[in-house]
Parts: C-alpha cells; sequence; structure tokens
C-alpha cells in the first residue's frame, strides 16, 4: 500500500513537532525543579538512578530521564527504565503534545500503554501536567487540566530559562 507523499509530510511534521515539544517538556521540568517547589518535591522524592521514558510511538522521538542527586539529566536512551509511558501511534501522541488533548483523556482513550509502578508513574504525571501548565497558554490548560496550577514563577521566564538553558 502507498503512502501519499502529504501524508509522509503530515507525519515528518508531527514528528518534528513531538521533538520540539519533548525538548521543551525536559527543559521545563528542569527549571521548575529550581522555581516551583511542587515540581522539586515530586522529583525529590523519586530515587536516584530511576529512569523514565516518554515515547511518542515505537519509531517516534522519545524523552529519556535519569534522576541524579542534584534533579534530573537527560539521556540518549534506556534498554529497561523503571518507568515507561509509550503512545501507540505518532497521531495519539500528537494530540497531547499539541494540547488538544489531555494525558487523562488520553490513558482513558488508550492511546498509551504505561509500564512501572503506578505512585511513580503518577508522580512522573504530575510533573508533566504542571510543566504544562506553564509551557501552554491559559487557554489550552483549562481545556487539557481539570485544574489549571498555580504559577509560582512567570511563563517567560521558564521559557527564557529552557532556551539559554541555566
Amino acid at each position: 500500500m502507498q503512502v501519499s507523499s502529504k501524508r509522509k509530510w503530515m507525519t515528518r511534521g508531527k514528528i518534528l513537532f513531538e521533538k520540539v515539544i519533548l525538548f521543551f517538556l525536559y527543559r521545563g521540568m528542569k527549571v521548575l525543579y529550581k522555581y516551583d517547589t511542587r515540581i522539586y518535591e515530586e522529583i525529590s522524592n523519586w530515587p536516584i538512578g530511576m529512569t523514565m521514558v516518554l515515547a511518542a510511538a515505537e519509531k517516534g522521538p522519545k524523552l529519556c530521564i535519569r534522576k541524579v542527586s542534584w534533579g534530573i539529566v537527560r539521556v540518549s536512551d534506556i534498554e529497561d527504565p523503571d518507568i515507561m509511558i509509550a503512545f501507540k501511534s505518532i497521531d495519539g501522541a500528537f494530540l497531547v503534545f499539541s494540547g488538544q488533548i489531555g494525558t487523562s483523556q488520553a490513558y482513558a482513550q488508550h492511546r498509551f500503554l504505561v509500564k512501572g509502578d503506578i505512585a511513580k508513574v503518577m508522580s512522573v504525571v504530575r510533573c508533566i501536567d504542571l510543566t504544562e501548565g506553564y509551557l501552554f497558554p491559559e487557554i489550552l490548560t483549562r481545556r487539557i487540566l481539570r485544574k489549571v496550577p498555580e504559577k509560582q514563577i512567570g511563563s517567560i521566564s521558564v521559557y527564557c530559562h529552557a532556551i539559554l538553558g541555566f
């Protein structure tokens, strides 16, 4: 079966978009570890050496994180992660990453699979939701999160720190 060139370009565009979102999600979590007490507490409760993978489909982009003593670091790949959140398709990941649906709705629609200790998975999801609250505009945040989190630092500051990497 031939895939149209339009479909190929759409898929490539979604993959590029998801890579950008994963970049800002990781950088946002790193920044918020320093400036938001809720994310600091969540990540501090993770055991040192804990690994987490957030994958947008089997061959799509992924975010691999390891907990270290000073916070979190991005690693290139993890063979057997402690926590794995894997979307079943590029399209399902795109819906979540673009703010069209929230993680709870995506889970209810069986758009991703979860592997690992459910308490740790919920902690990771809380961090992702809080980070989305900073990164997405309030209109999107109200639609995808049950409760809009109160910000402890401005979104523009988070973006500036994330882009500049400090």
